[in-house]
């Protein structure tokens, strides 16, 4: 049974390779559009991810 308050855990991205939710930021940068591009780590298999995310106003 899960309540309005266990939403929370599943925020975030998850590593395709291991399941793994534990990342490290490896480079920022700002799109021209307005978006950020960053490229994680995983920590636990080093697989690598590319996020777009979108600033909240």
């Amino acid at each position: 049974m899960t309540s309005a308050g266990d939403s929370s855990k599943n925020k975030g991205i998850i590593c395709p390779k291991c399941g793994c939710r534990h990342f490290i930021t490896t480079h920022t940068e700002p799109l021209r559009d307005g978006r950020i591009r960053r490229r994680k780590r995983c920590r636990n298999c080093d697989r690598k991810v590319v996020t777009h995310e979108t600033p909240s106003k």
